[in-house]
């Protein structure tokens, strides 16, 4: 799965960077339970479509409707340079099996080292 083209960016009140992307394929059901490796989420499958949303504290959030094309992807402002390309990675690494999973793992491990220094309070040692 990959990203077509981006059809709206906005920043946000608080800073957060808002993309809406085109998919060259469906949000599915295996892509969402890739997803549950790394965050959290939300199902609500009652309606006409169903919705879901994914969070990764500090990272990103992404809302959609199974099954559709288009999906919105809000990048937290505090580590935007690290979780730039966090959703293109998701995409990639979820058609790779187990073997994606392990290597993704490892890329947030690494960012996770990253954001952990810049989230320390100041005084930290930041380096």
């Amino acid at each position: 799965m990959r990203i077509l083209k981006s059809t709206r960016s906005k920043v946000c009140v608080d800073g957060a960077l808002m993309k809406e992307y085109v998919l060259d394929e469906p949000l599915s059901g295996p892509f969402l339970q890739f997803l549950e490796k790394f965050g959290t989420v939300r199902h609500i499958s009652q309606m006409k479509k169903p919705y879901f949303s994914f969070e990764k504290e500090h990272y990103i959030t992404v809302k959609g409707f199974v099954g559709d094309l288009s999906v919105e992807v809000r990048y937290q402002k505090v580590g935007l340079d690290l979780v730039s390309d966090y959703f293109h990675l998701l995409l990639f690494y979820s058609q790779q099996g187990e073997s994606g999973t392990r290597t993704m793992q490892g890329i947030e491990e690494s960012i996770q080292e990253k954001m952990k220094i810049r989230l320390q309070p100041s005084g930290g040692t930041g380096t």
